[in-house]
């Protein structure tokens, strides 16, 4: 089967990856963020939380490690966490012992929504400003309830796209918070215009190292193996990553579940050992790991594999070393790599994002199962969008 037979809009965002980031990159640039949010209201702050649903939490775990160690002069930035929107709004320091008074911890809180139709988002942003806090939404609906609540908007620019499980977004998402983190490193006086300026260019030049000749490649080597995973009667699937790389793989099963229904776990290396170790069938369980040589985790992550293939799970490592790294029985994908490490994650996501395209293709699954009456009784999500706003 050619790849290039093959289209739905899941695959049109995913070979129009690179003119996205390029898009993002023109339609927010250094002075973009410094318009919307000013450097007084920053240096408020001593810490970040980063905030979301879905996709959007994690762009947040994506993008963690700007804020707390961008790589320039081997200095970190600030303090830096990402929430969960519910963990954060309904559980995050109930007793407020770091939100008011003179130089207590004050958060800068970056709550994000493409939509700003989410409610628990929105809440969000009015619990940080009951209790002081500094509140900014990032979404690509500057008029919606969400950007009025905030007390800054990062508009996002994404570019137009059709209804699929969304990768342009998640690329707005991440990129604008990754560029928004170089920015508040400059702002908190953690590295120079300067070097804001070529951290923001190594993280595009990443982006354009997915070449023409990278994508076809990529096309080819995961059609083969959903062809190959489907063949072999796969019908569960797992998906591990550790620190920032845990968004990939977490966002990768999000795909799958959008795209054709699938049933997916994530989790980190250590637990991984722990719990879905002992999960039946698994011949029948495709596993996706995330590991890239420059995580902390490594050596754990290798051992993991190799418990992989051990039982017998059909495994795909996706990663930026070579093949010869990884146990024998192993798809290795491997990827370009980026300048600094915490650019990964903007790219990482492509190889299972081309899985779940082609899967729900093969299997003739429309995307967001329009073909189950039961999952088309809330075609508004009001599910989420018209949850109740409560201030703990």
């Amino acid at each position: 089967m050619d790849p290039k037979s093959m289209n739905n809009e899941l695959l049109r965002q995913v070979r129009t990856a690179v003119e996205t980031v390029d898009s993002l990159n023109a339609t927010m640039p250094y002075e973009h963020f410094a318009r919307c949010v000013p450097k007084e209201d920053i240096l408020k702050t001593r810490k970040v939380i980063l905030t979301g649903c879905g996709d959007s939490y994690c762009a947040g775990i994506a993008a963690r490690p700007v804020y707390e160690n961008p790589g320039i002069n081997n200095v970190g930035a600030v303090k830096a966490e990402a929430w969960r929107n519910i963990e954060f709004t309904r559980y995050y320091d109930t007793y407020r012992r770091w939100w008011i008074g003179e130089g207590n911890d004050i958060p800068l809180v970056l709550g994000v929504s493409i939509s700003g139709k989410v409610r628990r988002v929105i809440e969000a942003m009015a619990r940080t400003n009951h209790y002081g806090g500094v509140s900014v939404a990032f979404t690509d609906n500057p008029e919606s309830d969400f950007a009025k609540e905030a007390q800054h908007v990062v508009s996002l620019g994404v570019p137009e796209n059709h209804p699929a499980p969304c990768v342009t977004s998640y690329f707005g998402s991440t990129f604008g918070l990754m560029a928004f983190g170089l920015y508040h490193g400059v702002a908190r006086g953690k590295m120079t215009e300067e070097q804001e300026r070529e951290a923001r260019q190594a993280l595009v030049d990443y982006a354009h190292a997915y070449t023409p000749a990278v994508m076809e490649d990529l096309e080819n080597k995961m059609l083969a193996i959903t062809q190959k995973w489907i063949d072999a009667g796969v019908d569960n699937m797992d998906f591990i990553g550790d620190g920032a790389d845990y968004a990939t793989a977490f966002y990768g099963s999000a795909k799958m579940v959008e795209s054709f229904g699938g049933l997916t776990t994530n989790d980190d290396s250590e637990d991984w050992n722990h719990i879905n170790y002992f999960m039946k069938n698994p011949e029948k369980v495709g596993t996706f790991v995330v590991a890239n040589t420059t995580c902390p985790s490594f050596d754990r992550l290798l051992e993991t594999i190799h418990t992989c293939t051990v039982i017998g799970r059909p495994t795909v490592v996706i990663t930026d070393g070579d093949a010869s790294l990884f146990p024998d029985g192993v798809d290795v994908i491997t990827l370009p790599k980026p300048k600094y490490p915490w650019a990964n994650p903007l790219m990482q996501h492509i190889p299972m994002d081309y899985v779940a395209a082609f899967w729900g293709l093969i299997k003739g699954i429309p995307d967001f199962r329009p073909d189950s009456p039961v999952h088309q009784l809330d075609e508004g999500a009001k599910r989420f969008r018209e949850s109740a706003v409560v201030i703990i």
